[in-house]
This record gives structure tokens, sequence and C-alpha cells, in this order.
């Protein structure tokens, strides 16, 4: 993942190739989280709006971040975080994305003005190519969290009528030439942590916390699983086991325990009696958890720390 990646797929999108719409979404809670609804709005001359939005990245928020693997605590005043399609983190809700825009039925914007669809949380430009075959090419995607739309009593629209300026009940869409999210080149780049809540990451951030706990357990090198566990689940340390390293659990499995000992008190962690690590205090949990996680100042196997460079998010 780097800027250069992005750079190159923005310049090689041509936006006049594509067929593109545009849609807005709603947002409502269900039993399995949220959910986004998802409206086709009739507007021409979309591809327009998408160039604008291509070429303000190109040469405003490219030069002013830098593109970097996703981190929850990865500062997005500087960073525009990229994730793979593919990723556990970002499959499904991405899928549904497209999936929803790809099937929407088109209302027009007066609908949206008069209360018969939604109040919109978001907006986006959606735009795909086809192959000979009727497949799908090209695709490429940017949103934006806010309603487009200028509405509501305090917000007086006027226009002209012969020499008369007089109030206008015609629906007002206003963009602003940046988007929050981009699909683009099968990576998903977050250049806002406003729309992570819309992805639903860190619904996402607990479920796979989740799954590494359950390599911890198979390890069997923690003296109370549970506390550690408890621990783990807590939404600041959830979002700390995306940077995960199984590699560093199975290199203190190795160790007997006196290595064992001697190489965790290196950075803080404390071994019991039964030569597994001490996870009976919260203080000790939260450090086998950055230990785990690579959010030590030191890296345990050497290399470059993952995590103390990274800023987080005020």
């Amino acid at each position: 993942m780097n800027t250069q990646i992005l750079t190159e797929a923005l310049r090689d999108l041509i936006p006049e190739e594509l067929d593109w719409r545009f849609a807005l979404y709603s947002t409502h809670k269900s039993r399995d989280g949220i959910e986004l609804d998802w409206y086709l709005c009739k507007m021409k001359d979309v591809a327009d709006w998408a160039d604008t939005v291509r070429t303000a990245f190109l040469e405003k928020t490219l030069v002013d971040k830098a593109v970097a693997a996703y981190s929850p605590f990865l500062s997005d005043k500087e960073h525009i975080a990229a994730i793979e399609k593919e990723s556990d983190l970002i499959k499904e809700q991405i899928g549904a994305v497209l999936e929803n825009i790809r099937g929407g039925l088109p209302y027009a914007p007066e609908d949206f003005i008069s209360g018969a669809i939604p109040k919109p949380t978001g907006f986006a430009f959606y735009g795909e190519r086809k192959d000979e075959e009727g497949k799908i090419a090209e695709q490429a995607l940017f949103m934006r969290r806010g309603s487009p739309f200028l509405m509501g009593q305090r917000v007086r629209l006027c226009t002209t009528k012969a020499d008369e300026v007089v109030r206008s009940q015609t629906p007002v869409l206003k963009f602003t030439a940046a988007a929050d999210f981009l699909f683009i080149g099968d990576v998903c780049y977050f250049n806002s942590a406003s729309i992570e809540k819309d992805f639903e990451l860190e619904n996402r951030h607990l479920a796979i916390a989740m799954k590494r706990m359950a390599l911890i357990a198979d390890a069997d090198i923690v003296g109370d699983y549970e506390s550690l566990e408890e621990a783990a689940m807590s939404a600041k340390n959830a979002r700390k086991f995306i940077d995960f390293d199984q590699k560093i659990l199975e290199h203190i499995g190795r160790m007997n325990v006196g290595a064992r000992e001697e190489w965790l008190s290196t950075y803080g962690v404390t071994v019991d009696k039964n030569g597994r690590m001490d996870t009976t205090g919260a203080d000790q949990c939260e450090l086998v958890i950055d230990l785990l996680c690579c959010r030590s100042c030191l890296d345990p196997l050497g290399r470059l720390s993952t995590g103390s460079n990274i800023t987080p998010r005020e």
C-alpha cells in the first residue's frame, strides 16, 4: 500500500468511459448492527462530478496526505488508510454497498426533499465499465458522509423570476470536491474516520479480536485467559488486534520457562508459577495485548516496530 498506487489508479481512471450513478444512503440499526439503505437519485452529468472529485484528490488530498495500510490508530489528518477489498475487515461491507447501489431504484431529487425518502446520511458517485461479455471490468466509488441537499427552515433558497428575486422551492444540491471513502483498483481507501461507522469497522475489530483470542487460547501461554479476554473485548483494545502478530505468539510458545521469563521482562510482562504470562491484573493484560499486537516501543522480533510511530486519532 503506498501513495503511488492510488495516484496511478486515479490518473488511469477516465470518468467519461464509465457508466455513472449518483446514489444516497440512510442508516438504520438492526439486530445485525448498522445497515445502509441505498437510493439512486436521477441526475445527469454524474461523470463530471466524479471527475471533479478525482481531480481534487490528485491535486490536493494526495499532496497533503500519504497512503498507509489501515490501522485504527492511524491519524486521518496525515494519512489515507488502505484496505484490500478481500480483507475480512471490509469484504462483506463493500460487497453489500456495491450490490445495493447497482440494484437501487431511481428517485427524483424532490422525493428526498419531501421526506418520501429517509434523510440521507451520505451520498456516493458510482461508476462501472463492462467488457464485451457484459462482465464488470472496472469499478470506482467515491463516498462522502453528510446530506448534499440544502433544505430546512434555516435555508432560504432564492432565484430570479423576471426582475424579481423570489423564494425557490426547487431542491438544491451542494457538493464539495472531496470524498471520505474511495474504492478503486480493488482497494478501499478511508480518507476520514467519520465514515468508518457506516462500514461497522468497530464491530469488525471485535470479531477479529475474538478470532485472535482463540489462537491465544490454543497456545496456552497465558495464566488467566478470562481476564485477558475481558480486556481484549474492550473497544480500545479490540482495535489493536488488527496488528496482531502470530509470529510473536509462536515465538513465546517455543521458549522454555527460564528463557520466556527473561525475554518477557524486557516488555514488563511477568510470568506466573506455571511459566505462563501473568494476566491476573488489568495492567498486565494491557502489556500482553500490546506485546502481541505490536504496540510495544520495541519490536519483539527485532524488526521495525509497526506501532511505535503511529499517531493515535484525536
